[in-house]
C-alpha cells in the first residue's frame, strides 16, 4: 500500500493503522504472531517513528495488538465466536455448527457437599451430596471457557472424568436424563483472576463473560447449575427479539 502524502489527505498515522488493521482482519498477521517492529513499517512507509507508534497505539486501543516491552507487538484480535441464543445447544454442538472441533483441556469430576446457593438452585437440603464437574474447554487447541458445574446428587452420574471429555449433554442422554427442556441463565462482565488467567491463558485482568445456567429436567426438575466463563475477546452472544 502507498500512502497518500497530499496535502488534506487522512493523517498518516491513521492510514497505516488501517492497512495493518485490515492485514489483520485478512489473517495475513494471526493471533498470536509478532507483527513488523516499528523500524521495519518506518522504513516500509518511509515516515517517523512517531507516525508509526501512533498508529500502533491506535490498534493496541481497539484490541487489535498487543505492546510487550523486550518482545514486540503481537496480534490479539480474533474472530469471535457468536452464540445465537435461541435453542438450547452444548458447547460441543455450538463448535461442531461453526465448523470447529470442541475439546476438553482439562477435567475434574468429584462428590462435594451442597452449600446454601448451590442448594437453593438444585433444589436440595444444605449438605447433600453433588457432583463438581470442572472443565476447561476449547477449541482448534485454544482455551475458550471454563465450565464449573454442579449436578444433582439425585442421579447416578460416573465419577470417571474420561466421560466427560465430550458434551456433558450426552453424559445426561446416557443415564437416561436426557437434554434439558428448560434453562434460565444470566450474563454480567467481569475480570480474570489469577485462576482464569491460568485456565485461560489470558492476562489478569482480561474481559471474561460470565455465564450462570440452572437448566431443568422435562419433569421441572433442576440437573445443573453452572458457572461459565468465557473469554471475552472469543465469545459473543446474540439474541433475537420480536415484538408482541
Amino acid at each position: 500500500m502507498k500512502l497518500n502524502f497530499s496535502k488534506g489527505a487522512v493523517p498518516l498515522y491513521l492510514q497505516i493503522k488501517e492497512q495493518i488493521k485490515k492485514d489483520i482482519e485478512d489473517k495475513n498477521y494471526v493471533y498470536g504472531q509478532l507483527i513488523p517492529s516499528e523500524l521495519e513499517f518506518e522504513k516500509f512507509y518511509n515516515v517517523s517513528r512517531i507516525t508509526v507508534r501512533q498508529a500502533i497505539l491506535d490498534l493496541e486501543k481497539d484490541g487489535y495488538v498487543k505492546r510487550t516491552r523486550g518482545k514486540g507487538t503481537s496480534v490479539t484480535y480474533s474472530d469471535k465466536i457468536d452464540e445465537n441464543l435461541s435453542a438450547i445447544r452444548s458447547f460441543s454442538k455450538e463448535m461442531a455448527d461453526r465448523g470447529k472441533q470442541a475439546k476438553t483441556i482439562y477435567t475434574e469430576i468429584d462428590l462435594v457437599k451442597a452449600n446454601q446457593e448451590i442448594a437453593e438452585h438444585l433444589q436440595l437440603d444444605e449438605g447433600e451430596n453433588v457432583y463438581r464437574l470442572y472443565r476447561v474447554r476449547g477449541a482448534d487447541d485454544e482455551a475458550i471457557v471454563v465450565f464449573e458445574t454442579y449436578l444433582s446428587g439425585k442421579f447416578d452420574f460416573p465419577l470417571n472424568k474420561e466421560a466427560y471429555e465430550k458434551s456433558m449433554y450426552d453424559v445426561f442422554e446416557s443415564i437416561g436424563v436426557h437434554m434439558p427442556t428448560r434453562v434460565n441463565e444470566k450474563f454480567e462482565a467481569m475480570l480474570a483472576d489469577l485462576t482464569l488467567s491460568k485456565a485461560l491463558k489470558v492476562a489478569i485482568g482480561s474481559p471474561i463473560l460470565k455465564r450462570v445456567r440452572v437448566s431443568y429436567t422435562e419433569y421441572n426438575m433442576p440437573i445443573e447449575y453452572t458457572y461459565s466463563y468465557y473469554r471475552g475477546d472469543r465469545y459473543a452472544y446474540s439474541i433475537q427479539l420480536k415484538s408482541n
